[in-house]
């Protein structure tokens, strides 16, 4: 992967980074409204940038995200500057991923650097098409997809999960059976232990979500989840699945990344995130 690009599975950057922007409008756009208001959770457009915080979580980068700078036009309209203008008035620490390759990813570069931005971590796209996954289905997993008005029990554990503090459950409760969306929750010991989640967009399936309490881990629950969602891709018709991961260092071996990759995924690029200058 030394140029970025992976190993030439064949996908469209841009419509994947289209997808990208509707999941996490839809996570903004299903909140509470209490928790909209408690929690300073906003979200703004700027031309083709879509800009998104969460007052209350200001450390967690993850959350505070400024989508699209690499589109065409978002520099040299003004739509970068003023995106990062919105952010920085709310004292969060936020991430400006570039998707390499894109067609405005060297002009939307220049100006990070110019404006003393620095290069964070980077997350690895992975990219697979529709065809059903050589995966076995762990035994003692039992997974089920989340109807309608059922989504508490995947909020709490999404929330706990990933390590989130409990309000903000509010992000996954109302995901279940909104447009596009499957959600899902994995059992163990007769106990839901895990959760995932997709969205299904113009052909193209986004895997997100996944999260597995402390007690489960190492039980197969992502696994099971991902052999899931992949045969529900499959039969819904999608061409390409993507998830997205955090790359793989010493101190952060990325557990997900080995299931990830035998559930047939392939690393299709590394897409670096920048970080305006730390005092």
């Amino acid at each position: 992967m030394a140029d970025g690009r992976g190993d030439g599975f064949p996908h469209d950057h841009a419509a994947l980074d289209r997808v990208e922007r509707l999941f996490w409008r839809e996570l903004w756009e299903t909140a509470a409204p209490d928790a909209i208001e408690e929690r300073g959770i906003q979200l703004e457009t700027f031309g083709p940038i879509q800009a998104s915080i969460v007052a209350d979580l200001p450390d967690l980068q993850m959350m505070n995200l400024i989508l699209g700078a690499d589109e065409p036009g978002a520099v040299e309209v003004g739509h970068l500057d003023e995106a990062v203008e919105w952010v920085e008035s709310f004292d969060v620490d936020y991430y400006v991923p570039l998707t390499p390759g894109a067609r405005g990813a060297l002009s939307a570069e220049d100006w990070l650097n110019r404006s003393g931005f620095e290069r964070a971590s980077r997350w690895i796209k992975f990219v697979r098409g529709a065809t059903p996954p050589e995966l076995p289905q762990p035994p003692g997993v039992e997974v089920y997809e989340v109807e309608r008005d059922e989504g508490e029990g995947m909020a709490t554990i999404a929330a706990q999960g990933l390590g989130l503090p409990p309000w903000a459950g509010t992000f996954f409760f109302d995901l279940p059976g909104r447009e596009g969306w499957r959600c899902y929750v994995a059992v163990v010991d007769g106990v839901g232990q895990a959760c995932g989640a997709m969205l299904m967009h113009e052909g193209i399936a986004e895997l997100g979500v996944a999260a597995t309490l402390e007690s489960a881990r190492g039980r197969g629950c992502q696994t099971a989840l991902l052999r899931r969602r992949i045969l529900d891709a499959v039969e819904a018709g999608c061409h390409t699945l993507f998830v997205e991961a955090g790359e793989r260092t010493p101190d952060s071996p990325a557990t997900s990344y080995r299931n990830i990759v035998r559930a047939g995924f392939r690393a299709a690029y590394l897409r670096p995130n920048w970080q305006p200058p730390r005092e």
